[in-house]
C-alpha cells in the first residue's frame, strides 16, 4: 500500500548535485498520490489524505546555493503556502494512479 500512496514516490536527488538537498522542499518530479479518503482499504489505516495541498509551495528552496532561484527548478519558488500553478500542474500531470478528466452529472 504504501508506494501507492505516495504518488511518484520519494524524492532522489542526483548525488552531488545540491550541497544541501532540501528533499522536502517542493521535490521536482513528483505527482500526486492516491486520492483522500476514508476507505484507506486496510484495517491498520482509517484513512488516506494529502498532507500539503498539491500546488502549494512548501517555500524558497535554495538548496545550499546562496539563491534567490531554486537550482532544481531554475525559478524563486514561491513563500510557503503560496499557490504554485506550475507545480499544481506538475503533480497533476504525475498523479499515481493517473488523474482522469471529471465527468459532468447532472
Amino acid at each position: 500500500m504504501a508506494e501507492h500512496c505516495h504518488g511518484a514516490g520519494e524524492w532522489e536527488p542526483p548525488a552531488g548535485r545540491f550541497r544541501v538537498p532540501d528533499e522536502w522542499c517542493n521535490p521536482p518530479g513528483r505527482g500526486a498520490g492516491a486520492r483522500p479518503t476514508a476507505d484507506a482499504g486496510s484495517p491498520l489505516a482509517d484513512a488516506l489524505l494529502w498532507l500539503n495541498s498539491p500546488g502549494s509551495s512548501n517555500g524558497q528552496c535554495t538548496r545550499g546555493t546562496p539563491g534567490p532561484a531554486d537550482p532544481a527548478y531554475g525559478v524563486v519558488t514561491p513563500a510557503a503556502g503560496q499557490w504554485w500553478p506550475d507545480q499544481a500542474l506538475e503533480r497533476a500531470k504525475n498523479a499515481v494512479p493517473p488523474l482522469t478528466p471529471a465527468t459532468a452529472t447532472g
